[in-house]
């Protein structure tokens, strides 16, 4: 089988572009695939290693970054258009994995299949995001208003940039309904979008790869200890896990690995309600917040909105720690509530703080959720992934 992948960016922009990088390369892994992929390729920034995929670089102009998204994202799923038009008519199927890749194959004249992988709200939500103000979204209709002011676009052009966003989501949300499958990292987006856009006929629910590259040591800890790991931003909640572990009225401690606009009130908030329980680490390297994780008690994922999926999720499961997380979208759908992890009420932080209180008292509890995670976790690794996806290819070609 020869598949054909796009990728809006060849670099590591970001964790869908690190997903996006272990599919490929799991495919090609097999013997019985070649891959071949295009991808922008930005000339400031260094691009990923694609072992033993063939590699079409699409160069995208440093100026195009600095163009509205709409614009920006015309010119560069054109350009990605024009150099997969050279590889198209050997592939079995063209798989897109990102927003400007999926609307570069709507514009591929070929009767090879079309995939196209959504890993977050961007047919629907003009800013992908989804989020105002640390809650769920309403949709445009209810909350486009709130969204421009909290993104901080409102004033005198505000009627502008609402039609303009408007447009934005109307363009987007016909582009995947045209394809042949549409792949979303979670269920809950898949039913998200379908309530106000097209879809392909067929959709699948494939979560995103995870590939942990840690051989320890760990670092304990003698008194139980928590990790969150997360930009510092009102959605994702960390001021619930704040506050819940001023509640425990035993020794614990929180360290809290990320940065972001709440830092600084989020350490005047442990200052007044966990004093000397709460440790902030900034952004550090991905080994240190692994070996953090692997001698904690249990990972927190605090969020308070609908997470497409959460990394750190089964990051955590993989290293064998147990995850306490909020009942919400992508969290709620990997963690199997009393055997991998436990689960509260987003932003409840005495709901956090008694599940938090209950993995104190009883180790043993701690060691088989932990032992459940690690063998769950070998679901998401990148070979297992791309797999799913080849069985995917398969039945469509």
């Amino acid at each position: 089988m020869h598949v054909l992948a796009l990728t809006d960016y060849l670099s590591n922009v970001g964790g869908a572009e690190l997903s996006a990088r272990e599919i490929v390369t799991g495919l090609a892994h097999r013997n019985d695939t070649k891959v071949t992929l295009v991808g922008g390729d930005l000339s400031d920034v260094e691009n990923l290693s694609f072992p033993g995929v063939d590699v079409s670089r699409v160069d995208i102009p440093d100026y195009v970054e600095s163009l509205p998204d709409f614009v920006g994202d015309s010119i560069t799923a054109r350009r990605l258009a024009q150099a997969a038009e050279e590889h198209v008519e050997d592939a079995d199927v063209v798989h897109a994995h990102h927003r400007r890749s999926t609307m570069a194959i709507g514009q591929l004249d070929t009767e090879t299949p079309k995939v196209a992988t959504i890993r977050d709200f961007w047919p629907i939500c003009p800013i992908s995001i989804y989020s105002v103000d640390g809650r769920q979204c309403r949709g445009c209709d209810d909350d486009l208003g709130n969204c421009v002011q909290y993104q901080e676009w409102d004033g005198p052009l505000s009627p502008v940039v609402m039609r303009y966003l408007l447009l934005k989501r109307h363009y987007n949300s016909g582009i995947i309904g045209a394809l042949d499958c549409n792949v979303f990292i979670a269920d809950h987006i898949r039913e998200t979008v379908r309530k106000s856009s097209q879809i392909a006929s067929r959709t699948d629910v494939v979560y995103n790869p995870i590939d942990v590259d840690f051989s320890g040591p760990a670092a304990f800890s003698e008194i139980p200890r928590f990790v969150t790991a997360s930009s510092l931003l009102p959605q994702k909640g960390i001021d619930t896990a704040v506050r819940a572990i001023g509640l425990l009225d035993i020794d614990a401690e929180l360290v809290v690995f990320g940065d972001g606009e709440e830092r600084d009130w989020l350490e005047q908030l442990a200052k007044h309600v966990a004093p000397g329980k709460v440790e902030f680490r900034g952004r550090v390297e991905p080994g240190e917040v692994y070996r953090t994780i692997a001698g904690a008690t249990a990972t927190v994922f605090p969020s308070t909105w609908e997470e497409p999926f959460g990394r750190v999720t089964v990051e955590s499961m993989a290293l064998g720690t147990p995850i306490v997380g909020s009942a919400v979208g992508g969290i709620e759908e990997v963690i199997d509530d009393g055997e991998t992890g436990l689960l509260f009420p987003p932003g409840n932080e005495s709901a956090l703080s008694e599940q938090l209180r209950r993995l104190c008292a009883n180790p043993e509890f701690v060691t088989s959720l932990g032992e459940a995670a690690s063998t769950v976790a070998e679901e998401f690794t990148p070979q297992a992934v791309a797999n799913d996806y080849h069985t995917i290819f398969e039945e469509l070609a």
